[in-house]
């Protein structure tokens, strides 16, 4: 078969980068039955892999706008004469594609969440990329990342569950960082503290988490990473920083949230809605205990590995935090059997499973 794969989120440091990355990477090392197209835009995404590769010259820092990939792509894909196309970012489904198209829904947040677009113009997109799914034909294909996310497409867009398959995600492994001393020096940051990121996007939850922490009276600092204007909430997330112990540092660097995460005394994700929650994998990956919410995917991927609470209850949220800082044995038995849980994520056993669920594909059923 000849596959094409998006790539051109590979270059760019976000959570679907880096999953586009490392599934594709060890996709393309380990597959040698198909033949592979790599779609990228300016910059080769694997540079060391001997395989084709197409450019399609739009700008690096440009996204697909949807009539382009609606329109445009097909036409690409149909020329390159493409059995399967396939794109990890979501509702990716090129109109008019002759081939099977395996159609990335990671999650559906906007569904779950009541008013979660601000703007008029990102609802419609997202209402019109959910109306473009009842064009699947019978050979495309569903790929998720989660059995909640599964059920999640199985419930909301009535797509039958044979035609959906888990692919979850894993943790690229981190540069060894150096000098985390002085990148912490650099960012002000002389104390203990607990880590959280998402800024101010509602769904992170993280206005909760400090009205906790604040009830919690640890010697600790809160720091929380991430952009605190994604939200129209944003204001009142801001309001809640007047306690001098909660720092909103906004965007880090790659290195910056290596040393973050490295020197954190307790990693907290309380996000109420997540299609898989790859943030717990990462903190997993620097041996610190972490706290997490008992909602959606976030069970499944943390297991026994953190300490769950209900996201939406302070006195849980206070009682967590201070039980991972003041029992010394517990928080070692919470990172003990955090690695036995990351060992169950790799890109290399998510690239079998891939590898194996494009075999069964009927390009012509």
């Amino acid at each position: 078969m000849r596959i094409a794969l998006d790539a051109r989120l590979a270059n760019i440091n976000t959570g679907t980068g880096r999953v586009t990355y490392g599934l594709f990477y060890n996709l393309l090392k380990s597959d040698r039955d198909n033949h592979y197209i790599v779609l990228f835009h300016n910059k080769d995404p694997f540079p060391d892999l001997d395989i084709e590769k197409f450019d399609i010259g739009r700008g690096n820092d440009q996204r697909f706008t949807y009539l382009w990939q609606l329109f445009i792509l097909p036409r690409i894909l149909n020329k390159l004469s493409i059995d399967v196309f396939f794109s990890v970012e979501n509702m990716v489904y090129p109109l008019f594609f002759k081939g099977t198209t395996i159609v990335s829904i990671q999650d559906l947040i906007p569904l779950g969440i009541p008013n979660y677009y601000d703007r008029r113009y990102d609802k419609i997109k997202y209402k019109v990329k959910i109306l473009s799914l009842k064009l699947l034909k019978n050979r495309d294909r569903i790929f998720t990342v989660s059995n909640f996310s599964k059920n999640e497409i199985v419930k909301k867009l009535k797509i039958k569950s044979d035609k959906i398959f888990i692919v979850p995600n894993a943790v690229s492994p981190f540069e060894i960082v150096r000098n985390t001393d002085k990148i912490l020096k650099d960012l002000k940051i002389n104390f203990p503290y607990i880590l959280a990121i998402g800024g101010g996007e509602a769904r992170k939850n993280n206005k909760t988490l400090i009205k906790a922490f604040v009830k919690s009276r640890v010697k600790e600092h809160l720091i929380i990473v991430g952009d605190s204007i994604r939200t129209v909430q944003s204001s009142k997330f801001d309001n809640l920083k007047g306690q001098n112990k909660v720092h909103l540092i906004g965007k880090v660097t790659d290195n910056e949230l290596a040393a973050l995460y490295k020197n954190a005394s307790i990693f907290v994700f309380l996000s109420y809605y997540e299609g898989f929650g790859l943030p717990i994998l990462e903190a997993f990956s620097y041996k610190i205990p972490v706290l997490a919410s008992n909602k959606t995917s976030l069970p499944e991927v943390a297991g026994d590995g953190a300490l769950l609470v209900d996201p939406l209850s302070l006195d849980k949220i206070k009682k967590g935090i201070r039980k991972i800082l003041r029992d010394d044995k517990y928080r070692q038995d919470l990172v003990k059997k955090s690695q036995k849980v990351l060992k169950q994520f790799s890109w290399e056993k998510s690239a079998r499973i891939l590898k194996d669920y494009i075999k069964d594909i009927n390009i012509y059923g």
